[in-house]
């Protein structure tokens, strides 16, 4: 009898000392963290003549996302509302007939909750 608990024993160590290296908590991959992020307008000041035109916005993002928040108006367009990594975002801006100047912001908005980047583009009248 005593063979077999000294058996025993000799399992039940063996069995936790195994288990005990195998629930070892693994070494999880490092967070992500976020990319350099800038946002400009190519040839600034945003000016556009009363004419209409179009500017460039650069993005540059690196490998995270970003994403536009503007007011809805049919005198702008805007090609993209979102995307990820570095990006030339065109903006075109339609004749201003209305006979007054008109400005409208346009924000850039980054992941990782990293401040926006927000620009004010103004048409003559």
């Amino acid at each position: 009898m005593k063979t077999i608990s000294y058996k025993l024993k000799i399992l039940l160590l063996v069995m936790f000392i195994g288990l005990s290296f195998s629930c070892k908590k693994e070494h999880n991959s490092p967070k992500p963290q976020p990319s350099p992020f800038s946002a400009s307008i190519e040839g600034a000041p945003a000016t556009i003549p009363a004419a209409g035109g179009k500017i460039d916005i650069l993005i540059t993002a690196g490998t995270d996302g970003w994403w536009i928040t503007s007011p809805q108006i049919n005198w702008l367009t805007i090609t993209r509302m979102y995307g990820s990594g570095d990006f030339k975002l065109p903006v075109t801006v339609k004749e201003n007939t209305s006979g007054v100047a008109r400005v409208i912001s346009i924000k850039v908005n980054p992941t990782f909750n990293l401040p926006a980047v927000t620009f004010n583009i103004t048409q003559d009248k």
